[in-house]
């Protein structure tokens, strides 16, 4: 199978060049290095010309930059891709290559060390059934020598979606340990203190116990043993601080499920999307194998009918 990484200028470009060589080396898989340029179209003059040297430039780099990076850790081919918009090239050349995913760098404008999805990013992500991959923000400038884990970040709408059982099978295909987290924001009138802490503790206690029961019953149906899967609960007052309350390593892979319809091919609940970007890890984002409701496919993360003390 192939990986198909889209490149960018500079650091994006570098990110998603270390992420995708790194996912290549977990699964044996070959990677498809791809610049997109703009369709080419006869020349009316100086400008013209110059603008196309810039590009040819600004695409040399690009492609030597990934060349330093992986050097011969894995199999790779280098392609420069004519289309339209970056979006449209990138969806060409995986599906003419029948990519297993496609690897992205984090948007410019975003924080280092998060995901940041930018324009380019949701185009294919809503416009792709290829499960895609988002780099944070200048990953991998510290070395990581492996990915080491799959974390899935399960919630309501994956309990019988299948998404466990894809992010199982992935995990035993790259050698990699199998973890499951959930997130839970508490509303901010139990933070404020205006809920007794003992009875905010009950809820929890409750709603964590619940969670994991069906965890351990997707577990199951997944074929594997739920003593021998980790399960982490993050909660916090806020996303970041729920889902830094998760500990994350260098080596953490999160799979997040996302739902599909006939406008959109990959459509991120707002729980979902605030998981992925707030996320201090590399996200694969992956359909969800099975029809769920509207109401379920928003969520991405498990928590029970809300009320004013329920984590959320």
């Amino acid at each position: 199978m192939t990986i198909v990484i889209g490149l960018a200028p500079g650091e994006r470009g570098d990110a998603a060049a270390r992420l995708g060589t790194m996912l290549a080396a977990a699964g044996g898989e070959e990677l498809l290095l791809v610049v997109v340029t703009p369709v080419p179209w006869p020349s009316t003059g100086p400008v013209d010309d110059e603008f196309r040297a810039a590009q040819d430039r600004i695409t040399r780099q690009s492609l030597d930059r990934a060349r330093s990076i992986i050097q011969d850790r894995v199999p790779a081919t280098y392609h420069v891709e004519s289309a339209r918009s970056v979006a449209t090239g990138l969806l060409q050349a995986a599906q003419r290559h029948r990519a297993s995913m496609v690897v992205l760098g984090s948007s410019a404008r975003g924080m280092t060390g998060l995901v940041s999805l930018g324009g380019v990013a949701e185009r294919i992500l809503h416009s792709s059934d290829i499960p895609i991959c988002f780099a944070p923000s200048g990953y991998g400038r510290t070395p990581t020598p492996r990915l080491t884990r799959v974390t899935v970040g399960f919630g309501r709408a994956d309990h019988d979606s299948g998404l466990l059982s894809a992010a199982a099978a992935r995990a035993d295909v790259m050698h990699l340990r199998l973890r499951v987290a959930c997130f839970a924001v508490r509303p901010p009138i139990a933070q404020a203190g205006s809920i007794e802490p003992s009875a905010e503790d009950l809820v929890v206690g409750e709603w964590a116990d619940q969670v994991q029961a069906d965890i351990n019953q997707s577990i199951r149906s997944a074929g594997h043993d739920p003593a021998r899967v980790e399960t982490v609960i993050g909660a916090g007052a806020t996303w970041a601080g729920a889902i830094t309350g998760v500990p994350w390593d260098a080596g953490d892979l999160l799979v997040i499920g996302a739902s599909t319809s006939a406008v959109s091919r990959f459509f991120l609940g707002s729980h979902a999307s605030k998981i992925v970007r707030n996320s201090p890890v590399p996200v694969l984002i992956v359909a969800r194998t099975r029809a769920t409701t509207a109401g379920r496919a928003a969520s991405a993360t498990a928590r029970p009918a809300p009320t004013a003390t329920q984590p959320t």
